[in-house]
């Protein structure tokens, strides 16, 4: 059995579960509290970061941490669809334009996270509206970019769904469910994440929901 722990607004969590239904793995996905330490999790992880992927299938129970651990692991196990395409430079390339993703993104993440999700499950006052337009327009300005890059051939690194497709939309799904993503200012890049929003696989993640935090209205519309 494979068993994924994850944080329903942790992107990277989504990014793992994306790459495992694309594979048509069959797992199980086991929710760490949002922003606390989660027993659970901390048993199989003494940092508590997630994702964390537990994998029973061979009776010993081998648990992987970090992103990009899982993800190569899967690969090894699952390779079919392969999800790291190509030779070894165009598989580089994917690597090297998925660490980009989660670099340039995930702090956008963070800072949107923390200022409407972390403040308002705690309390802990008005989201500061600065820094929340700072990120959307750093999030809309790499939207720009993705979709530029994917109009070409219809993904990130070219013909074919990657990883780096993954990661990026699983960013962007995170920051969807906050209403802090200025689609109508990429046209291209919605279109890029419409396609893989429309995908069986992150179909999952638009049934996520968060107590006490609702998703906006669009966010389970796959045409928008």
């Amino acid at each position: 059995m494979l068993l994924v722990h994850a944080r329903t607004l942790d992107p990277l969590s989504r990014a793992v579960r994306l790459a495992l239904g694309e594979k048509r793995a069959v797992f199980h996905v086991r929710d760490a509290l949002p922003f606390d330490a989660d027993a659970g999790l901390l048993a199989v992880a003494p940092d508590g970061v997630t994702p964390v992927l537990v994998d029973d299938s061979w009776g010993h129970g081998a648990t992987i941490s970090e992103a990009l651990a899982i993800f190569e692991y899967l690969e090894d196990l699952l390779p079919t669809p392969p999800l790291l395409p190509g030779g070894p430079l165009e598989r580089a390339a994917v690597r090297a334009l998925t660490i980009r993703a989660i670099r340039t993104l995930g702090p956008i993440v963070e800072n949107v996270v923390h200022e409407k999700a972390r403040k308002a499950l705690a309390r802990g006052g008005a989201p500061d509206t600065a820094v929340l337009r700072q990120a959307t327009s750093a999030a809309s300005q790499t939207l720009d970019q993705i979709g530029r890059a994917a109009e070409a051939e219809g993904w990130i690194s070219g013909k074919k769904l990657s990883i780096a497709d993954m990661v990026a939309a699983a960013h962007f799904s995170v920051l969807d469910y906050l209403d802090a993503v200025s689609w109508s200012s990429a046209p291209a890049g919605k279109d890029w994440y419409a396609r893989l929003k429309q995908r069986p696989a992150f179909r999952p993640l638009l049934g996520d929901l968060l107590a006490g935090l609702s998703p906006p209205p669009h966010y389970g519309d796959l045409d928008f």
